[in-house]
């Protein structure tokens, strides 16, 4: 996927162009390309509110596997009977 896209033009039919100067401008309408970064705010957001739900959800897990790997089992006859 190109770091460049042109704001005016639809992204499935963008082809770049390089000018004389070294300015690359798009294929269709001729205008400079404008540079996307590579993470933008709302992706940020999108990420917090993600972890928001998924980190107590692997914490809950990680205890729990814990918690049954501590557990001792007795070693009397009646638990051994049945």
């Amino acid at each position: 996927m190109s770091r460049y896209y042109c704001p005016f033009c639809t992204s499935r039919y963008q082809f770049q162009k390089t000018r004389s100067d070294g300015i690359l401008i798009c294929g269709q309408c001729g205008d400079p390309l404008t540079k996307k970064t590579l993470i933008n705010l709302r992706q940020i957001c999108g990420l917090i509110a993600i972890s928001a739900f998924l980190v107590p959800l692997v914490l809950m897990i990680v205890f729990a596997v814990q918690d049954f790997k501590n557990e001792k089992i007795p070693n009397n006859t009646k638990s051994l009977v049945l």
